[in-house]
Order: C-alpha cells, then structure tokens, then sequence
C-alpha cells in the first residue's frame, strides 16, 4: 500500500482529496497545523473527525515552516506521493500581509521540496493558483502565458513556488506537478470565498454584496472535479509541469446569482459594493493541456455544483448559523 503525504489535509480542499484518497486505497498522511486564519479549528477538527475512523488514515498535528518537525515525518514514514496544498490563500489579506505570505508559501514549499528530494519521494503535486496570471486579458489562460504580474502578494508566491518547483526538477530529477487551480467551490468550501458566504446569507434570508456592476467572471471548478484532476496528477509522473484545473465556463457574478436563485427557490437581495485592487476582471482556463496529459476534464456543471453546495451548507452549517 503506497503511503500519500497531503499538506493542509485539513482545509478545504485537503480534506475532500483525503477522504477520495482513501476511498482508492491509499494510506494517507494527513500534516496540518490547524492555525489559519481563515478558519476556525473547530471545522477543520470536524473534517478530520470524519475521517480519522479509517484504518489508513494518519494525523500529524505540524507547519509546513517546521522544517525538523516535516522531517521527523518523512523519517517515519515511507511517503510515495507528496500533495501540498498547505498555504495561505487569501488574496485580499496578502495585500496587507507580505511577510506571512511569502513565509509560509515559500519558505514552507521549501521545506516540503527539499525534504522529496532527500526522502526519494516518487511524485510532488503542488498546488498554484490561477491569481499567478493577474489581470490578462488575453482568454482563455493558457500555462505558457506570461504570469509575471499577480495583482496580489498570494498570486506572487505562487508562481515563485513553480519557479521553485522547477529548479528542484532541473537539479535533482524531481518529478512535480504544478496545478493551477481555478475557484474552487464544494463542500467543506473556505468561508471567506464567494459562493460560501453567498450561500449562507440567501439561506438565512439576507442580503448578498455583489462586487462592481456583477460583469466579473469566475471559472467555478467544483471541488469534485478539482480533487480528481489532482490524484490523476498524482499518480502520473510527469517530469516537470504546470497545469490548469479549471471548469472552462466562467461565470459572471449576475449570472451566479441566477443560478442561486434557481438552486434555492429564494428571491435573492442584491447589494453593489467597490471591487478590491487585487480582483481580477475574470479568471479563464484552457484545460488542453489537463485533457492531453492527464485525461481530465470537469464533469460538474455549475448548477450542480451550487446544489451540492446549497445541501451542504444546510446539513452543516446553517443551523448552528441560525
């Protein structure tokens, strides 16, 4: 039984990879410091609770920063695969907040490089972010763009963890994957994303804010679609790439509401409110690449996805919300 390392196993979309991982058959290593700030603990202890019942699944309470903590890990264990999602991810807060930023991003992808590279680690998947493109107009977003001008310190330490990635390619013949993840939404969503906090303000019958004029667009990816582009990366060595996992159908914001509408049955209230300088006009993805290389395309349409959401957020977190 081949043993997966997944950092940030807690969050987002760590504890949905997880949970499929061990549904294929893997022993998983889950490493989280439970600490971010855009969560509190209590639903990341939650997620794990759902899963430390599995005879195959691993806890390690660490910061991917805690270079001889990751260590002691590796040391124990025979880790075949490395998923490393543990970040900071919030592009507004980046703004404010370089330093932690480009700490645990770069400082912490460092560590978890050169412990696969020590460690013989068979394949790295690292996950990046469609914020390294910036503000390019240039559509749909293709890995070859340029992506040289991230409008948010996050987008910044993200493309330099693929820059980083491929000099650990060139010099030891590390096999990484960089995917370029785009709007992941789903189940254990992060709350402090759009169709999280959309979601439970129509549920408990407020208002919504929408940024701008509504015109901006997001290529909503399901997080199901996400997680399995991700394990495909996982099992299929590549030498050196960068891919985007998108849903190719961006989403304006007037249109998301009309699709909460219709989700909900509810007459959702609209409020404007100005865009933030480190929002991008639209996100976009070309997944030619993700077809010809990994096999994948997203199946999830965005009425589904939402619907899978909108249940979600019923079950687990309206009523403590009311």
């Amino acid at each position: 039984m081949e043993t997966v390392l997944v950092t940030g196993g807690a969050g987002f979309i760590g504890s949905n990879t997880v949970k499929a991982l061990l549904q294929k058959g893997y022993r998983v290593l889950c490493l989280d410091n439970f600490a971010d700030d855009l969560y509190d603990p209590k639903y990341k202890e939650g997620y794990v609770a759902e899963l430390s019942s599995h005879e195959n699944f691993v806890l390690y309470r660490a910061d991917i920063c805690d270079f001889e903590a990751v260590k002691e890990i590796f040391q124990k264990e025979k880790i075949s695969y490395v998923i490393h999602l543990a970040a900071k991810a919030n592009t507004r807060k980046a703004v404010g907040e370089p330093h932690s930023y480009v700490e645990v991003n770069i400082g912490g992808t460092i560590n978890i490089l050169e412990l696969a590279k020590e460690f013989n680690v068979l394949n790295t998947v690292i996950a990046s972010s469609s914020s390294v493109y910036g503000n390019s107009d240039r559509m749909p977003w293709k890995e070859d763009d340029i992506a040289d001008r991230p409008l948010s310190p996050y987008g910044m330490t993200k493309r330099s963890d693929e820059v980083l990635a491929y000099t650990y390619h060139h010099n030891f013949k590390l096999n990484i994957t960089c995917l370029r993840y785009f709007n992941a939404y789903g189940e254990n969503n992060r709350p402090d994303l759009v169709p999280y906090i959309w979601g439970m303000a129509i549920l408990k019958g407020g208002e919504i804010e929408i940024s701008g004029d509504g015109s901006r667009k997001r290529d909503y990816t399901y997080i199901g679609d996400i997680v399995d582009g991700t394990i495909r990366a996982m099992e299929k060595p590549l030498g050196f790439e960068i891919i985007n996992l998108g849903n190719n159908q961006p989403t304006s914001l007037k249109e998301l509401v009309g699709v909460f509408e219709r989700v909900t049955d509810f007459e959702v209230k609209v409020k404007s409110r100005p865009s933030h300088t480190s929002s991008v006009e639209s996100t976009y993805a070309d997944i030619t690449k993700a077809k010809e290389l990994l096999g994948w395309k997203p199946t999830t349409s965005i009425e589904e996805g939402i619907t899978k959401l909108v249940n979600w957020l019923r079950d687990n977190r309206l009523k403590e919300a009311l």
